[in-house]
């Protein structure tokens, strides 16, 4: 949409740079940075310009340094960072009004800016959460349920469990080793681990996500040896 600018104000006189109002015949005022307003040559009044070029290319530049220092340093999913940006560039925050219509686009524009440059990937996500998740004697089902909570789609959770090829057995072991440690577990008379006990050791690892079977045979034979 073409829009004329009227006039282009400093709207901030106590600092060097500031913001400036500019007005559009059509927008109304909109502020912009001094960077900005020099950038795109909003003091040049009088002449018209192209308010979704403008508006699409601000919102996007103003949200790459927002989103940068978030996602740097430590991985986030692409869903983590898109929400992140919506909460950021709110109505509530000014991106109201003109603004609006350009925050959705310009979020997931900006994801896959970070994608390409490897800022930001569900792939590289997954597998990274799944390595600092492998030893906490959680199962793989628990560990895509959490990647799904993250924002990960749920088949891509799910494959990257796969394709990580994580020992349930071995997890579902450790993690009842660890439980039952922490239990007093007293016998019957018979010299046999009590059946609600049995069950408790049971429903923990089923909370963890291992399957029934494991679940059950792992607790079998713990208790099997502990009889012994």
């Amino acid at each position: 949409m073409d829009d004329r600018l009227l006039s282009c104000e400093k709207a901030d006189t106590s600092a060097e740079g500031g913001e400036y109002a500019v007005t559009f015949e059509t927008a109304g005022v909109l502020r912009f940075s001094y960077e900005e307003t020099a950038e795109y040559c909003l003091y040049d009044t009088g002449r018209t310009l192209e308010l979704d070029a403008l508006l699409t290319a601000v919102t996007e530049a103003r949200m790459k340094r927002f989103i940068i220092p978030y996602c740097a340093f430590t991985r986030r999913t692409e869903r983590q960072i898109y929400d992140r940006l919506l909460e950021k560039f709110s109505g509530v925050n000014g991106y109201s009004g003109v603004w609006a219509p350009y925050v959705e686009p310009s979020a997931a524009g900006v994801v896959d800016f970070l994608k390409e440059r490897g800022y930001a990937g569900d792939n590289a996500y997954c597998a990274a959460y799944i390595k600092s998740r492998a030893d906490k004697n959680v199962s793989g089902n628990f560990i895509a349920a959490e990647l799904i909570k993250r924002g990960v789609e749920r088949q891509a959770a799910f494959r990257a469990v796969a394709e990580a090829g994580l020992d349930e057995s071995d997890a579902c072991r450790r993690a009842l080793e660890k439980k039952a440690n922490g239990m007093r577990m007293e016998k019957d008379e018979n010299g046999c681990v009590p059946q609600k006990t049995r069950a408790a050791l049971v429903r923990f690892l089923l909370s963890r996500g291992f399957d029934t079977g494991l679940a059950v045979d792992a607790v079998d034979e713990y208790i099997d040896g502990i009889r012994d």
